[in-house]
């Protein structure tokens, strides 16, 4: 027997989201992943209900969940259906109902082109409770009244999917994936960490606990430390962040390299095998390959008109406290000493060093102590 399950667009009504989708998105994947449901392709359901024998057709409002053995049961109702009788089975209490292909031929209803497909068939005179026994695991819930155990049922099927997937959750009941991201085999996601949009996760990827991840690519074996920000970015692989690593717009992190504490990184590339390990700002720069970025870094990409570009080559040692005032290029295999503040071109295999030669003033300070006693 072949069932195909269907939603008319007139019925896609539903506001509340659920993971970040509409019920309706999860209805559709819940019932194609279970296993007595044979489903055919979209393209078999042509004009007139041919290419299946029943079809299923929820209602938008309600939200069903239910255990294998309920759902042998009702196969095993659909398997008893009587093609003479033509009628239109209900299971009592669900958010859905079935009909034969030969009474949808019957009453010349088209799939692709009837907007009243579901008035049509509740409506219709010729319909057949059926019971389902209490002790066949199954459970339905309405969306109005009780939200929570809805959103439970959704959880359960993202953990049933991902750990077929040979993703490890270490916290079953603390972490928040929208809809049904790509994660691969290997992937361990900690306490607290949010996925949403249009992100894909590879494989043996450590996400440890309370990272944000938004229309992002994270690629195979990448470690992202706590509480580390990554949204409309790219990590390549064998990529290290955090903790606390924010990056935005557009951020390019290429193979091997590592980012820590504190580091912000906006439109920017860091290349293969670079680090920039503490309290650093990277904006609107392109950094090569094998690159040091000293602590406190930061690339002065904003002259509060226009933003502007820096380029820093391979090789190069960016000593800590570092300002970069952009446009600039940071030649190749070159030093820039700490404390620097850089406002043109450094040549490469250079040491650049930009800051006010130290003063020290002998006795200032006991000087100052004793005006403060003579003071009356």
């Amino acid at each position: 027997m072949v069932i195909k399950s269907f939603e008319p667009e007139i019925i896609r009504q539903s506001t509340r989201l659920f993971r970040g989708r509409e019920s309706y998105f999860w209805k559709r994947k819940i019932f194609k992943d279970v296993e007595p449901y044979d489903c055919v392709s979209d393209h078999d359901s042509h004009a007139g209900g041919q290419g299946f024998h029943f079809l299923i057709v929820f209602d938008p409002n309600r939200f069903l969940v239910m255990g294998p053995e309920g759902v042998d049961e009702i196969i095993g109702h659909l398997s008893q259906w009587d093609p003479e009788n033509e009628l239109i089975f209900s299971i009592e209490g669900t958010p859905f109902f079935a009909v034969s292909s030969g009474l949808l031929k019957k009453l010349g209803i088209n799939l692709k082109e009837d907007k009243e497909l579901a008035v049509k068939l509740r409506n219709n005179e010729n319909v057949r409770l059926i019971h389902l026994t209490k002790d066949k695991g199954s459970e339905v819930l309405e969306v109005e009244k009780d939200l929570k155990p809805i959103e439970n049922a959704v959880i359960d099927y993202q953990i049933k999917s991902l750990t077929a997937n040979g993703v490890i959750i270490e916290d079953l009941g603390h972490f928040f994936i929208e809809g049904m991201v790509p994660i691969g085999t290997g992937t361990r996601i900690s306490s607290g960490v949010v996925i949403k949009g249009d992100s894909r996760i590879g494989k043996d990827v450590h996400l440890y606990p309370h990272c944000y991840i938004e229309n992002s690519i994270i690629s195979d074996n990448c470690i992202v430390l706590p509480g580390s920000i990554i949204r409309d970015s790219v990590l390549e692989e064998q990529v290290q962040i955090g903790p606390y690593t924010h990056l935005r717009n557009g951020a390019l992190v290429k193979k091997g390299a590592k980012m820590g504490n504190f580091v912000e990184m906006k439109k920017s590339v860091l290349g293969e095998g670079s680090k920039s390990m503490h309290l650093t700002y990277i904006g609107d720069a392109k950094v090569g390959k094998n690159v040091n970025i000293g602590a406190g870094t930061i690339t002065c990409n904003y002259d509060g008109v226009r933003k502007h570009q820096t380029i820093i080559e391979d090789g190069v040692f960016i000593g800590s406290g570092t300002e970069l005032v952009a446009p600039v290029v940071i030649g190749k295999n070159s030093y820039v000493g700490a404390g620097s503040t850089i406002t043109e071109q450094v040549p490469g295999d250079a040491l650049a060093v930009a800051r006010q030669k130290q003063r020290n003033l002998l006795e200032w300070v006991t000087r100052k102590r004793r005006k403060k006693v003579c003071k009356p």
